[in-house]
């Protein structure tokens, strides 16, 4: 009995399929790579950022405690004053004081009471400049002088930083004058640290460093051979290093003593003006329109660069895989046959 002609299996259109799976690895690729490369410029604008802002700490405090003087570093304020940061270049380098077995009463009497004052004055004026130069005389009426001064323009608001030094016994009255400029005083700080247990240790740690060095200076004269003068010499030079910076430490302590700090900052009321001639809408227009255009254009041009960079990437990888392809498909009509 004849059998009846059935017809041969459909064969899948392999080549089809191939063509598809390459087309689709080929946009898969292509999005994943600009997906890839977004971010790679996320992540370098958020690093930059982050170095940019770094730059701006570094700023030294110099702080008086309990008889200790020591230096810290602090982050810059939201509105850091250049004129204040002035201040602390000038400042010599204080080596730090852990007290020593504390000043008895009659020592600290011969030396005397030793207070370092400090006053920070935030006001708010009608006109900065003016009120500028009205601080500044006021530091020349209470025997002080300016040690420091700046003004800027932000905008059109003026503000401006004062450093003013003047004798301790007339700091209360440089305040309340210094508050008479204002419309309305927005912040008042003061502070006072007593530096006399550390004067009175630094005077005799002094004297028996002088004395040490006067033996030393005997010594040396007695010297005989070549290595005893070099020894002594060393020795020397070593007192004398420990001398300078005691010394240093002194002027410093007594300049700060003596002399009380105001640091005044002085802004500007805000004013609300008319618009004048300057103010040129159709050039804003212009200048909108021609950063329109170079964003679009860098746009572009990221698109094309990534574009021909992923069929870079991609061709050699699907050139390989064709090739192990037609080679899976000649394996397997040898092994059919």
């Amino acid at each position: 009995m004849p059998t009846p002609n059935t017809p041969p299996p459909v064969r899948p259109h392999t080549g089809r399929t191939v063509v598809l799976t390459i087309i689709g690895t080929i946009v898969v690729s292509f999005i994943v790579i600009l997906i890839l490369a977004w971010s790679f410029g996320t992540t370098s604008s958020s690093r930059n950022s982050l170095q940019t802002a770094g730059t701006g700490m570094g700023m030294m405090d110099y702080s008086v405690s309990g008889g200790i003087v020591s230096s810290k570093a602090i982050a810059p304020s939201a509105a850091p004053s250049p004129a204040y940061d002035m201040m602390d270049s000038a400042m010599p380098e204080i080596m730090p004081y852990y007290g020593g077995s504390g000043a008895t009463a009659e020592e600290r009497a011969n030396v005397g009471q030793k207070i370092i004052r400090n006053g920070y004055l935030s006001i708010r004026v009608d006109n900065t400049e003016k009120r500028l130069e009205e601080a500044k005389g006021l530091a020349t009426q209470y025997g002080g002088f300016v040690a420091s001064s700046n003004l800027q323009d932000n905008a059109g608001v003026k503000t401006a930083y004062i450093t003013i030094r003047v004798a301790s016994d007339k700091f209360d009255e440089l305040v309340a004058a210094a508050k008479k400029l204002s419309v309305v005083v927005l912040s008042e700080s003061s502070n006072a640290d007593d530096v006399t247990d550390q004067f009175v240790d630094l005077n005799a740690r002094l004297k028996a460093a002088q004395a040490e060095e006067a033996q030393y200076l005997d010594i040396l004269k007695e010297a005989k051979t070549v290595e005893d003068t070099l020894k002594v010499t060393s020795a020397l030079s070593q007192v004398r290093t420990r001398i300078e910076q005691m010394q240093g430490q002194l002027r410093y302590l007594t300049d700060k003593t003596d002399y009380a700090t105001l640091n005044l900052t002085i802004t500007e009321e805000t004013q609300i003006e008319i618009p004048t001639r300057t103010w040129k809408p159709l050039e804003t227009i212009r200048l909108s329109f021609r950063g329109l255009v170079i964003a679009l254009q860098g746009l572009v041009d990221f698109l094309i660069a990534a574009f021909f960079y992923g069929i870079g990437l991609l061709l050699p990888i699907l050139l390989i895989l064709y090739v192990i392809y037609r080679l899976a498909k000649w394996i397997a009509k040898k092994f059919k046959k």
